[in-house]
């Protein structure tokens, strides 16, 4: 079991999602992933859900803002990254040619947080851990293994993960190209790629590990997702797959080599 109690600056340490139905959604990635839940109320319209495995969390699942819902904005996983001061970090956004979208404010005690754009309108989190560093499971089934930026012109955005978090942007040699990584600390933590769907926006795609790939797209297929990259093997990699859930969110699925 791979937990962890620290997290490198520019290393993903979170994701959550915002749902337009939460039950709906908890539902969704319970029969998927087979995750529970523990829930806490914030506020009387507001809960937060953590998704656990095995008793440690490995993501949230809160509801989507009505307006958000009422003007049909789609629903997706958000990446969080990794910040040792938050408010540091989000100042070398608008200089590297991102944008702020919520400033940095404290999250009841758990840590403190900001929402912001990259240099090519990828939206992000930044956190900076309190009594919550992050997920307390990762590159396990159900839990989170790897992150790509998804986009057309993902070239222009590497330089602003580098000023912005201060890592490392690596290029590997694959069979078809070049692959491109950033590397927090000693770790390769996330990767580039074109968008699968053409004319998307560019955002951020988790990869969730599994013991089964196929399995695990059978058990969402059935629960109503969409299969929008039907399964295949990367030689020692894995074995992927790429789904978009009942409301919107895309994810994939990797069962490691």
């Amino acid at each position: 079991m791979t937990t962890t109690d620290a997290f490198a600056q520019g290393e993903p340490a979170w994701i959550d999602l915002q749902s337009p139905d939460q039950e709906a959604s908890k539902r969704f990635y319970s029969a998927v992933f087979g995750w529970e839940y523990q829930d806490n109320r914030t506020s009387q319209e507001y809960v937060y859900s953590l998704a656990t495995v095995r008793g440690s969390a490995v993501a949230g699942i809160a509801p989507q803002a009505p307006e958000a819902v009422e003007a049909g904005i789609s629903t997706y996983w958000t990446t969080y990254f990794a910040c040792d001061d938050v408010d540091a970090v989000q100042e070398n956004v608008a200089p590297a040619g991102g944008r702020v979208i919520f400033a940095a404010d404290d999250v009841e005690g758990f840590g403190r947080m900001a929402l912001v754009e990259d240099s090519i309108g990828a939206p992000f989190a930044l956190w900076q851990a309190g009594s919550m560093t992050g997920a307390g499971l990762i590159n396990e089934p159900g839990a989170f293994v790897w992150h790509e930026l998804a986009a057309g012109n993902w070239e222009h955005a590497v330089p602003f993960y580098r000023d912005v978090f201060g890592v490392e942007p690596v290029e590997q040699q694959m069979d078809d190209g070049t692959f491109t990584m950033i590397r927090a600390g000693d770790q390769y933590v996330a990767g580039f790629r074109d968008q699968e769907e053409e004319g998307s926006t560019p955002h951020w795609e988790v990869y969730f590990s599994v013991a089964d790939t196929d399995a695990t797209v059978a058990a969402a297929t059935g629960a109503g997702a969409e299969l929008l990259v039907d399964a295949y093997e990367i030689e020692g990699i894995g074995r992927m797959a790429m789904l978009r859930d009942p409301h919107g969110a895309v994810f994939w699925v990797m069962q490691e080599a």
